[in-house]
């Protein structure tokens, strides 16, 4: 069974199956700011998105971290390594690409979910 999360004709902004949670990509709610805000905002955001569909940071899996300047990856990483629990860093991937004006990151997490 798989269960969609606010899904338009899109897109889902979340499924769950076979007890993983896949989010699409999130961004901060402050465009224009500076990195290491924009990613204290996201990784706030996905902390209560975890904690409201039944899982959090702790049972990571994946995550793919978008960024549209990569000389700023060490800013996120910084941000990023605070966040997390030490010996529950997910895999993950880092790349450079194109984001609206004004988003310095996003970031799509898959993550284990703790309830059905």
């Amino acid at each position: 069974m798989i269960t969609r999360i606010d899904c338009d004709q899109t897109m889902a902004r979340a499924t769950v199956h076979n007890g993983v949670i896949y989010f699409c990509g999130h961004v901060a709610d402050c465009p224009g700011a500076p990195m290491k805000q924009q990613a204290e905002r996201l990784l706030a955001r996905y902390e209560e998105l975890l904690s409201m569909y039944g899982s959090s940071k702790d049972h990571l899996i994946f995550a793919t971290v978008y960024v549209s300047d990569l000389s700023q990856k060490e800013d996120f990483n910084a941000v990023w390594d605070a966040w997390l629990t030490p010996g529950c860093a997910p895999a993950r991937v880092c790349v450079q690409c194109g984001l609206p004006q004004g988003y310095a990151v996003e970031i799509a997490l898959t993550a284990e979910c703790l309830q059905a």
